[in-house]
């Protein structure tokens, strides 16, 4: 047993760990209690960390946009944040005074960490001299922003924070990301009313995918029960980066096959519970035993330990790999299952299909089985059951077997700058027009 002293540092760590990065925290404490329990106790007083600014209308300057991102980190930058330094990147291409805004800090992050992750996930290696990555972390240094400023919100929790600045600004509006459906991510409660607010403020909705921006029309969430309100927005369809995410170079030729799952137990829209049982069901099917496979869960650092989903076959927690590293761990790989109880298609299941798998996933509402295979061949989409991913499962096990055609089309922008040039463009055209003196 630990002395007092050695005790204390540990609660001190967890403690600062709780204050400075909450999902990290929530993922640690995971493996000690049960995560589903867990979960529900801390979605209802989840609070997001303050942003530090102060309004000054004697900043100098031309106005900027102030894109608001919580934490740039090497093991935080999944396929949203790096939509979001997208989005922010060619922007400022465009000559926009581009401000990258933190409310966390991370000790790990370094400048040139941040221009080589920004050249690989925009495939363009220029660096842009408005853009700009500034901390809004330290209440004790709180960052000068000027009246004329505007903000791109990124998460309903960032729109929160806007909310309250917007009195002190020139413009009262603010341009709006939207990524998701985001009060689905908890049950009926306090940050599920918060998040669905946000959608009533006054803003300009950007989408990532025509599927989501749909979907918030069809329930009328917030102003988009206005059709005028819902027109003005700018929709995009994101890109996925052929030169990156492509088949592999030769035919498989027998030998092992790999079963990716996309498994996040802290995360409930990613149903880690339903693809887990699905794949005890599946794996002792007849198609699974004509090859040797192997199962690996990845989606998360750590936050899954090796599970046994029957006897002799067992769900091991893949390496975790840098952006590069998990395309070739897809492109390595026959079937990844990648659930996501949401509108939007979620990277992953896009980045299978480009990189020569089979992606199985689930419907949901507007997200149909055809309009996902009007994608990509390579997807299969099926009702979130048991028996309807456990087909999925089958049906992919069966197009290994006899031959997947790793080269069926992708109907995606196969560039960023394909992909946002004319969101970018909009975002750019608006804020003009909104900041002109």
């Amino acid at each position: 047993m630990p002395g007092p002293l050695a005790l204390a540092r540990k609660v001190r760590d967890h403690l600062r760990l709780l204050r400075d990065d909450p999902e990290k925290f929530a993922a640690n404490l995971q493996q000690f209690t049960n995560p589903a329990r867990f979960q529900a106790r801390l979605a209802d007083i989840m609070t997001a960390a303050p942003l530090h600014v102060r309004v000054d209308p004697s900043v100098p300057g031309e106005p900027a946009l102030n894109v608001l991102q919580p934490i740039l980190s090497p093991i935080s930058m999944t396929g949203g944040p790096n939509t979001i330094i997208n989005i922010a990147y060619w922007v400022a291409r465009l000559g926009i005074r581009v401000r990258v805004m933190t409310t966390r800090e991370a000790p790990d992050v370094t400048a040139d960490w941040f221009r080589t992750h920004l050249a690989s996930v925009t495939g363009d290696p220029a660096y842009p001299p408005t853009l700009s990555v500034v901390s809004a972390a330290d209440p004790n240094a709180p960052f000068a922003i000027g009246t004329r400023d505007m903000f791109l919100a990124t998460h309903w929790t960032t729109a929160q924070q806007v909310k309250s600045l917007l009195p002190l600004m020139d413009v009262k509006r603010f341009v709006y990301l939207i990524q998701d459906f985001e009060p689905g991510f908890y049950a009926w409660s306090s940050n599920y009313a918060l998040a669905l607010e946000t959608y009533g403020l006054d803003h300009i909705g950007v989408f990532n995918e025509s599927l989501l921006h749909e979907y918030l029309v069809e329930q009328k969430a917030g102003r988009y029960r206005d059709p005028e309100f819902a027109a003005a927005s700018l929709v995009f369809e994101p890109a996925i980066d052929r030169a990156l995410f492509r088949p592999r170079a030769t035919a498989r030729t027998g030998g092992k096959r790999r079963l990716l799952f996309y498994a996040r137990p802290t995360n409930p829209r990613n149903m880690f519970g339903l693809g887990l049982q699905a794949l005890r069901e599946v794996c002792a099917d007849p198609v699974f035993q004509d090859a040797e496979w192997e199962f690996q869960a990845i989606g998360g650092r750590g936050s899954v330990p090796p599970v046994v989903l029957r006897p002799g076959v067992t769900l091991t927690p893949a390496p975790w790999q840098d952006y590069r590293g998990y395309a070739e761990l897809l492109r390595e790989s026959d079937i990844l299952l990648s659930l996501m109880l949401s509108p939007h298609t979620s990277y992953p299941v896009l980045e299978m299909a480009a990189s020569g798998g089979i992606a199985v996933t689930n419907t949901y509402d507007n997200k149909t089985a055809a309009r996902m295979t009007a994608i990509s061949p390579n997807i299969i989409a099926r009702s979130p059951t048991l028996e309807g991913v456990t087909a999925g499962l089958l049906e992919a096990a069966r197009a290994a077997r006899d031959g997947i055609d790793a080269n069926a089309p992708l109907h995606l922008p196969s560039t960023w700058r394909e992909s946002l040039g004319d969101a970018a463009a909009g975002v750019a055209r608006l804020f003009r027009e909104l900041t002109a003196a």
